[in-house]
């Protein structure tokens, strides 16, 4: 403070509290306030970290000194600054993304950082209309003040918020509010803020603006409050018809109106029972059902005179069949089964390539004026070599050492670029590692080496025409890999679908040798002695009479 009033500076301290929504470690969070103070070009090691916990959630609390030694704390789009460092922290620690109001700005800061993949995440957060950016339901001072009379502001946001969700209307939310020692009335400014209505309890303490703590827009509150008053005159006129005494008949007029019917001479003729006729089953196939049932052993088959045949196995038989179909379609299962790669949609040709040239166009941007400034201070280098005077006065080598730095930068724009490329067409799986701000002579051989291994890479994102031809190569390797991993897949498992398949075939012969036997045993086993043979049970239907047992010689 003393170094603040010294520099004439109005305050000397500045109070920078994070709270995350999902558990961080101590670690984390120092690490957190450190990336802070780098993008407020604070110096870490003034800053003082309180780290504690209230209410069962873990925050911090950073304070930084204004005066920074040899400069002022940096103070502009100080808000927008820290909100991108909580966005960056949050997709590197693989939290939920918290939407602000300046993600649009944020987004566009980071496409300048060369961070193309930070900012599609932070785009998709930032709204359609510029009047559904979050607001804050209440101030801090707002919250202060509770705090000292007892009250917890954010719990009694919450509570509202949720009493809204819950309710189908204004009528029931007032009833919920009351049940809560709450009410929601009209605001006190109603000259300069019409129809705005605000919640508080019993004790007049304001809690806020119902349309801020709701979330909901003041042209569909407007609505609300229509619909509720008309709702209000509707029932007000129910209850004064309802209030209104009938009008009274006398006995003989009503009477007179509705004579009481006289009974009729005629007696009701009763209902006759339902007759249910049951199907009468002929003498023959009574016979022949008993025959069966008496004979199930025998696992005999005999033909009805209908076009359909009733076909009786034994317990076990039905058991085996049972086991046969079973390993029949697990048989059926390997046979069907394929490649992974082979359910999977077929590619497009053209949707992917356009794809990967929409996700190139800002690293091809960026690598082409990133070569334009180089190639420019090299010209101008060049042509100071020509002349004494620069030469003279020192000027060229300044002109040469910033060359060499713009030709380092440009050795790392080219390596994050390709890293790019590579990574989004699936040949890198990580994306691309940060550009570094600064560079050395020690950095040159790594990129020059960088340079040498991807130069086809290079050259394709240097050149358009190119690009073309190289995207198409690397395509055609995609489809032939599948395809190729397709093909190994089926020769892999040829056997034992092969295996299978014979399997199948076996089964199947099996199951219908089995029916065949079935299907043409007699009624009756033959005796092993020399007694003749008997015929199977006449037809009834037929009435031929049986002429004898032929001889068995």
């Amino acid at each position: 403070m003393r170094e603040a009033h010294r520099e004439g500076l109005k305050y000397g301290l500045r109070h920078i509290a994070f709270n995350p929504d999902e558990a961080m470690t101590d670690e984390q969070l120092s690490a957190f306030a450190r990336r802070m103070c780098d993008e407020l070009h604070a110096d870490p090691e003034h800053l003082t970290l309180v780290i504690h916990q209230k209410d069962g959630s873990t925050h911090g609390h950073m304070i930084l000194p204004e005066w920074q030694q040899d400069h002022v704390l940096e103070s502009r789009f100080t808000w927008m600054r820290m909100e991108k460092v909580a966005r960056l922290e949050e997709i590197r620690l693989g939290h939920k993304l918290v939407a602000g109001r300046h993600d649009k700005a944020i987004a566009k800061a980071l496409r300048k950082e060369s961070r193309h993949s930070e900012a599609e995440q932070v785009d998709v957060l930032v709204p359609v209309a510029d009047d559904a950016k979050p607001r804050a339901a209440y101030t801090s001072e707002a919250r202060r003040i509770t705090e000292r009379q007892g009250l917890d502001l954010p719990a009694l946001k919450k509570l509202v918020t949720s009493l809204w969700s819950q309710s189908d209307g204004l009528k029931a939310f007032r009833a919920a509010l009351k049940n809560h020692s709450l009410t929601l009335r009209e605001g006190d400014r109603k000259e300069t803020r019409p129809g705005a209505h605000i919640i508080e309890t019993s004790d007049g303490l304001l809690v806020g603006s119902f349309t801020r703590l709701a979330k909901v827009k003041a042209a569909d509150f407007r609505n609300l409050l229509s619909e509720e008053q008309s709702q209000t005159e509707h029932e007000r006129d129910v209850n004064i018809q309802s209030t209104r005494l009938p009008i009274r008949r006398t006995t003989a007029d009503f009477y007179n109106e509705y004579p009481i019917p006289k009974p009729s001479d005629t007696q009701p003729v009763p209902r006759k029972s339902p007759v249910i006729k049951r199907p009468k089953i002929p003498s023959w196939r009574k016979e022949l059902w008993l025959k069966r049932i008496a004979d199930v052993d025998s696992l005999t088959t005999e033909p009805l005179p209908s076009s359909s045949s009733v076909q009786i196995v034994s317990a076990e038989e039905a058991r085996f069949r049972k086991e046969i179909r079973k390993a029949i379609a697990q048989q059926r299962a390997i046979l069907n089964q394929q490649a992974p790669e082979a359910s999977w949609k077929p590619l497009d040709r053209g949707k992917t390539i356009a794809t990967w040239r929409r996700q190139l166009t800002p690293y091809q941007k960026q690598l082409r004026k990133s070569f334009d400034h180089y190639i420019v201070a090299k010209r101008e280098w060049q042509e100071s070599e020509k002349s004494l005077w620069p030469r003279l006065t020192g000027k060229a080598r300044k002109l040469e050492k910033r060359t060499d730095a713009l030709f380092y930068e440009f050795l790392e724009v080219l390596r994050f670029v390709v890293q790019a490329l590579l990574h989004i067409v699936g040949l890198r799986s990580e994306p691309p590692q940060p550009i570094r701000t600064v560079l050395s002579e020690k950095s040159k051989p790594a990129l020059q080496s960088f340079k040498k291994t991807y130069d086809a890479e290079f050259s394709a994102m240097a050149d358009p025409q190119k690009l073309a031809t190289w995207l198409d190569q690397r395509f055609d390797r995609i489809a032939q890999a599948r395809q190729k991993r397709i093909t190994d897949w089926n020769r892999a498992h040829k056997d034992e679908k092969n295996a299978a398949q014979n399997e199948i075939e076996r089964l199947s012969a099996l199951l219908t040798t089995k029916n065949h036997k079935m299907k043409h045993q007699p009624l009756i086993e033959p005796s092993r002695s020399r007694s003749p043979t008997p015929f199977p049970a006449s037809n009834p239907q037929t009435r031929h009479s049986i002429a004898g047992s032929p001889s068995p010689f």
